[in-house]
């Protein structure tokens, strides 16, 4: 038996998730009470919660490096968290600081997953050469798996579905591997 396919059988076969939306202009929407539709991060819980995962946290934060590093820090702390699971903030505009911050404290990035998704964005004939503008990413810290997606619904459903839910309890059984 290959190494892949024994590692998915052992591989834990449900995971705890933790979501984090980065939005500034829906951050301050809460901030004032007013109604929030984070169309990306509702995909991704849903996502998770059909296909068998258990949603365990969710938080919005603004673009801003400092909240950012905050928000991700509490997830790791938190010992029921295997695998988080972050939506905006991927660009190039200014405010796009996500994979900059999360870069800076990853133990190891997971390079093939920003190369895989950019690939199969790039497949869409929406997306086309439009996929090297995003710098989606996946890391791993300590025991933990963390994807950093685009603020796009579609890009967020297609990572979910063709790589996140597919790979995660094998890079989780990986990440906890002696």
């Amino acid at each position: 038996m290959s190494s892949h396919k024994q590692h998915r059988e052992l591989a834990p076969k449900v995971l705890n998730f933790f979501v984090i939306t980065i939005s500034t202009s829906r951050y301050e929407k809460m901030q004032k009470k007013e109604p929030i539709v984070d169309e990306s991060g509702d995909i991704i819980k849903q996502e998770i919660i059909t296909s068998g995962h258990k949603l365990v946290g969710y938080s919005l934060v603004p673009d801003d490096k400092v909240k950012i590093l905050k928000a991700f820090t509490e997830a790791l702390d938190n010992p029921e968290v295997d695998v988080i699971v972050s939506t905006g903030g991927t660009g190039y505009s200014k405010t796009d600081v996500t994979v900059e911050t999360l870069r800076g404290i990853f133990d190891r990035e997971v390079e093939g997953f920003g190369e895989v998704f950019r690939f199969l964005s790039y497949e869409d004939p929406q997306v086309r050469s439009a996929a090297y503008l995003s710098k989606a990413t996946a890391g791993i810290i300590k025991d933990k798996v963390i994807y950093a997606l685009p603020g796009s619904p579609a890009a967020v459903k297609l990572a979910m579905e063709k790589l996140i839910l597919p790979e995660a309890p094998h890079l989780v059984f990986i990440a906890r591997s002696k």
